[in-house]
């Protein structure tokens, strides 16, 4: 079993499922990109093709008035 992210079609990731390899290949109509701990994933991230990584989202902090 492996950890996958599923994207959607702006690369970003919507879900995040524990599958084996046999499944996630039966999912033609979803994207699935496999993450490890060293490259980790989480819904919201956005996956780079090129460089083949996931990248947090910014969480901007609140400004004070």
């Amino acid at each position: 079993m492996a950890t996958y992210a599923e994207l959607n079609t702006e690369n970003i990731v919507v879900n995040c499922i524990i599958a084996d390899a046999e499944f996630v290949a039966t999912q033609t109509d979803k994207t699935y990109v496999e993450y490890t701990d060293e490259n980790p994933a989480g819904i919201g991230y956005t996956y780079d093709p090129v460089a083949d990584e996931f990248v947090a989202p910014v969480v901007e902090e609140p400004v004070e008035s």
